[in-house]
């Protein structure tokens, strides 16, 4: 068993500054604060979340890699099911969480090259950090009559028409903790001991609250994620298209996968340089934390929105449906490193032991009706 990377100097020291800050909440709120909020911390501290801090975060130097970070075949792809929708929307993308910026680079060299450029290229990015991070590649790879498309965006749009592309979002918004325990239910929550984050559990006195996540029919000894964040976060997506599709892409399951017994203890995992656990105490402000999406919930509210949930399939599914082997034809054999490379890749993306089956592609549609291309065989959004 691998031993977890060791931190260097100065991230322990954002560690303990975002820690100190954590603690001094928790003295301020009677010694408890909720999972969420701690997650909100960790993650989304102005000065020193995860995502809003400086730490490289994407990447073989950072902790984790994405999609686009693994190969533009990926991009080059969502770029063949993208043209078929400009035919009869506006050619417009919004980007949510752009990460490091690498597919926003190749959807616009992809569509360019095919001559399919586009209006414009919106990002929605939360982190001062990541947007220059973002910035600096963009204006680096493109030329001055593309990067004139993209802009970065504080918040959607009013009466948005296009395309929404978010990648690995959902999972890192923050959630609840809820433990079933001799019939009762309790929010997990920290506390501090010694100057030391702990758990702290506090007894849920109502859990009609939690009625999305049908808490009565858990088992005992059960940890169960509440997703409080996705319903506003869905509700925004709502109120901003007029007309559109909404491409959501991340791992995770439907109702009944989610909530099997062999996941007794929930789907939080935690990513420190490419090294995967699961305490969110320790490392606070310099390690990612995530949850698995249950894209039931997503479905159902989603739905009660008068959004249209017209597709969810294995990211495998899709890309294949969308043609992602004939993209090896374009590959001269006589290349044979080049080759071999580029089969890596996309056996990275299709793989069911690596991306191809925990990830899971979902689709939201606002006044249009399509029959996506990614969708035409395999698709799965019955079984939500």
């Amino acid at each position: 068993m691998s031993l977890m990377p060791t931190a260097l100097q100065n991230e322990i020291d954002l560690s303990e500054q975002l820690k100190t800050k954590i603690i001094q909440s928790i003295h301020s709120n009677q010694g408890w604060i909720s999972f969420d909020r701690f997650m909100e911390f960790a993650l989304y501290d102005l000065e020193l979340g995860y995502y809003t801090g400086t730490s490289r975060k994407f990447g073989e130097k950072g902790d984790f890699v994405t999609a686009s970070e693994i190969s533009n075949f990926f991009a080059k792809t969502l770029c063949i099911q993208f043209k078929e929708i400009f035919q009869s929307i506006s050619r417009s993308i919004i980007e949510i969480g752009a990460g490091s910026g690498q597919f926003a680079l190749q959807v616009i060299q992809s569509l360019s090259s095919d001559n399919e450029n586009i209006n414009q290229y919106l990002i929605l990015e939360i982190s001062p950090s990541l947007r220059k991070q973002q910035h600096q590649l963009l204006i680096k790879h493109l030329p001055s009559h593309l990067f004139s498309k993209i802009q970065w965006i504080d918040e959607l749009p009013e009466e948005y028409e296009g395309i929404i592309f978010c990648n690995e979002l959902l999972d890192a918004l923050p959630v609840d903790l809820i433990k079933k325990e001799s019939g009762k239910y309790y929010q997990k929550g920290i506390g501090v001991e010694n100057h030391v984050l702990i758990w702290k559990d506090k007894l849920i006195e109502d859990i009609s609250n939690y009625d999305e996540i049908d808490l009565k029919n858990l088992p005992d000894n059960y940890l169960a994620e509440y997703p409080l964040h996705i319903k506003n976060w869905l509700n925004k997506i709502s109120q901003s298209v007029s007309k559109g599709i909404v491409f959501i892409i991340d791992y995770g399951f439907n109702h009944t996968e989610y909530f099997h017994e062999q996941r007794s203890q929930g789907t939080l995992m935690c990513h420190f340089k490419h090294y995967v656990h699961d305490n969110p105490l320790i490392q606070v402000g310099i390690q990612d934390i995530t949850t698995h999406v249950n894209f039931s919930y997503v479905a159902r509210e989603a739905s009660k929105l008068g959004l249209n949930v017209s597709g969810f399939i294995s990211q495998a599914n899709f890309l294949i449906n969308c043609g992602i082997l004939n993209l090896l034809e374009e590959i001269n054999l006589e290349d044979s490193t080049l080759y071999m490379k580029s089969v890596s890749e996309i056996q990275k993306l299709l793989s069911p032991s690596e991306m191809g089956d925990l990830f899971k592609v979902m689709t939201l549609e606002k006044n249009i009706d399509i029959d996506l291309l990614g969708f035409k065989q395999n698709n799965r959004v019955t079984k939500l």
